[in-house]
């Protein structure tokens, strides 16, 4: 079993940080950002894997990693979807004010 200590946080930052990286990676220009993605992947791999220590669930690492990627994944298309929806209303209306409608 894994024990909470200073070299497992470390590489559950690093492992955070590192799927941060890769959904911004995978998402280009869409989604919240670089900074982001980073520090919510990091964020989220620490509470999820020191979670998973305290209860003493085996390979706490790999399913720090997987619950930062699902967080990661559900944060970036909600904020997919607000934006594309504000966007597309202020074309339409701009649209429909030039050509007279």
């Amino acid at each position: 079993m894994e024990e909470l200590n200073g070299v497992t946080i470390y590489w559950l930052i690093s492992i955070g940080m590192l799927v941060g990286l890769i959904a911004d990676l995978v998402m280009r220009d869409k989604g919240i950002g670089q900074i982001p993605n980073i520090l919510w992947g990091a964020g989220s791999s620490v509470v999820i894997g020191v979670s998973l220590i305290t209860i003493s669930i085996f390979a706490p690492l790999i399913y720090a990693a997987l619950g930062s990627l699902t967080l990661l994944f559900i944060v970036n298309v909600f904020s997919i979807r607000i934006s594309d929806n504000v966007a597309a209303r202020t074309s339409r209306k701009i649209v429909d004010a030039e050509s007279g409608q």
